[in-house]
């Protein structure tokens, strides 16, 4: 985590917020949905599924479970699910020569 993340996490007093029962809760129900969203998309991750066709899955199976999928309208992503390429990325991600 960088400086301005931490900063982020503190009230404007500059104290970490302390959470409750109910805060507690939303964390694991979130959790919870996290989990039951990879236990769902896996058997769909096949050669030639497209990552747009497995965040159209995730972004639906998350809206029919009353949430909103995380990382949309993020300003570096539009989808439900991050991704990116990576050196351990599908070969599909690499560059092409």
């Amino acid at each position: 985590m960088n400086q301005y993340a931490i900063q982020e996490l503190r009230t404007p007093e500059g104290r970490i917020p302390l959470y409750g029962d109910e805060g507690f809760e939303g964390m694991r129900r979130a959790g919870r949905l996290a989990a039951e969203t990879l236990d769902f998309i896996t058997p769909h991750v096949q050669v030639g599924v497209t990552t747009e066709a497995l965040d159209k899955l995730c972004h639906d199976f998350i809206l029919e479970h009353g949430a909103i999928p995380a990382p949309l309208n993020y300003s570096t992503a539009g989808t439900a699910t991050p991704r990116g390429c990576s050196p351990w990325a599908s070969p599909s991600c690499w560059p092409r020569s």
